[in-house]
C-alpha cells in the first residue's frame, strides 16, 4: 500500500508539465465519475477539459490550429460561455505549469550564454516596457504566444499578472470560437478536416526537419522543453 501511494503521489512522471498533466487527468477522471452519474450531460465537458490541458500542454507543438475547431464543435453542444469557462480553466492550469518549467530550465548554467546574449537582452528590455500588454496581446491575437512563455519567466515577471493577462486575452478568444460554431454553419466534416490537416502538416514539418538533420536553435529548444521527458 505504501509503495502504491509513493508511485501515485510522490514519483514524478516525466518533467513537471507531463507530471502535472497526468496527475490532473487522473484526478479529473476520478471526480468525473460521480459527476457524470448525477449529471450525464456534463461528461462531454469533463472530457473537453482534459483535452484542453493536453492540446495546450505537452503535445501543443504537434497540434497547431486544432483547438479552434474543437471549440466550435463544443459550442454546438453546450452554451459557448460554459465551453469558454472550461477551456479557460484548463488553459490557465497548463500555463501555470509552463511558467514554472521554463523558469527552471532558463536558470540552467548551460543557458547562461544565451541569457546574456545581446538579442535576449534587447528582447527583455522591450518586454519590460509593457509586460502585461505583451502577454495580453499575444494571448488573443495571431501573434504567437509561445515566446512570452519563455520571456515572461526570464524577465522575472510576476506569475499572477502573467496569468491574469493570459486570462483577459484567452477567455474572450475562446468564447468567440465556441460561439462561432453556432453562428458559422460549417459541416462537421469540414471542422474535422481542418483539425486533421493541421496535425498532418505539423507532423510533416517535424519529420522533414528530422530527416534534414537541422539543428534547433536555443529558443526553439526552450519552446519544446515542455514536451521533453526527464
Amino acid at each position: 500500500m505504501r509503495t502504491l501511494f509513493r508511485k501515485l503521489f510522490r514519483q514524478r512522471y516525466g518533467n513537471p508539465v507531463w507530471d502535472g498533466v497526468l496527475r490532473l487527468t487522473g484526478i479529473v477522471a476520478l471526480l468525473s465519475i460521480p459527476l457524470t452519474v448525477w449529471v450525464p450531460r456534463a461528461g462531454g465537458l469533463v472530457g473537453f477539459g482534459v483535452v484542453t490541458v493536453w492540446v495546450n500542454g505537452p503535445i501543443s507543438p504537434f497540434l497547431p490550429a486544432t483547438f479552434e475547431p474543437m471549440l466550435m464543435l463544443m459550442g454546438r453542444v453546450y452554451p459557448p460561455i460554459l465551453v469558454a469557462i472550461v477551456a479557460t480553466a484548463g488553459t490557465l492550469y497548463i500555463e501555470y505549469l509552463n511558467y514554472h518549467v521554463f523558469d527552471r530550465v532558463l536558470q540552467l548554467s548551460a543557458l547562461e550564454r544565451m541569457r546574456k546574449s545581446h538579442t535576449v537582452e534587447w528582447v527583455l528590455k522591450w518586454f519590460r516596457k509593457a509586460p502585461f500588454f505583451t502577454v495580453w496581446m499575444s494571448s488573443w491575437s495571431p501573434i504567437p504566444y509561445w515566446p512570452v512563455r519563455i520571456i515572461s519567466p526570464l524577465a522575472g515577471y510576476d506569475i499572477r499578472r502573467h496569468l491574469f493577462a493570459t486570462f483577459l486575452g484567452r477567455a474572450p478568444r475562446l468564447w468567440f470560437f465556441a460561439a462561432l460554431g453556432v453562428w458559422w454553419n460549417a459541416s462537421l466534416g469540414m471542422l474535422v478536416a481542418i483539425s486533421m490537416s493541421s496535425i498532418a502538416l505539423a507532423l510533416a514539418i517535424y519529420f522533414y526537419k528530422r530527416m534534414r538533420g537541422r539543428p534547433s536553435g536555443e529558443v526553439q529548444e526552450l519552446a519544446a522543453a515542455n514536451v521533453a521527458e526527464g
